[in-house]
C-alpha cells in the first residue's frame, strides 16, 4: 500500500472530495467518490467508492459502485471536486460488508458498527489491535 494512501482516503471522505486512482499496468485514472474504508475477509483496507469517470477493465459505463483494495492503488491524488454521499444510488453504512470494522465512512448517517481499533487505523493493518 502506498505510505500515505490512507491518510489521503480518510481525508477526501471526511471532506467528501473526489479522489483519482490508479493502478499498476492499467492505461488510465479513475475519479471515484470515496464513502469508506473497511476490512474484507481477509483483513485487507479496502476502499468502496462510486466511480464517476475513468478506466474500467470491463468496459462498463460509469457511474457504478466499486470495492478498490487500497494495497493494490499506486497513485492517489485528492481533487478540489466535492460530492454528496449516494444513498439514492445504494450507499448504506449497514451493509453487511462493513461488519468486521469500518475504518472510516462519509457522513451520512450513525452506521452502529465498531470501528476498527486506533492502532489499525494508524497503521492500515486491520489485523492490528484487533478487538
Amino acid at each position: 500500500m502506498l505510505p500515505n494512501a490512507l491518510q489521503v482516503v480518510t481525508r477526501a471522505i471526511r471532506e467528501r472530495r473526489c479522489l483519482a486512482i490508479h493502478f499498476d499496468g492499467q492505461r488510465d485514472v479513475r475519479v471515484v467518490e470515496p464513502h469508506a474504508v473497511y476490512s474484507d475477509e481477509q483483513d485487507r483496507l479496502v476502499l468502496d467508492a462510486y466511480q464517476i469517470r475513468g478506466y474500467s477493465e470491463a468496459s462498463r459505463p460509469t457511474p457504478f459502485w466499486r470495492p478498490f483494495p487500497l494495497g493494490q492503488i499506486t497513485t492517489i491524488s485528492l481533487l478540489k471536486e466535492h460530492f454528496a454521499p449516494r444513498v439514492r444510488e445504494g450507499f448504506s453504512s449497514q451493509r453487511p460488508k462493513y461488519r468486521r470494522g469500518l475504518v472510516v465512512v462519509v457522513d451520512g448517517g450513525g452506521s452502529g458498527i465498531p470501528p476498527l481499533p486506533e492502532e489499525a487505523r494508524r497503521t492500515g493493518d486491520a489485523q492490528r489491535g484487533r478487538w
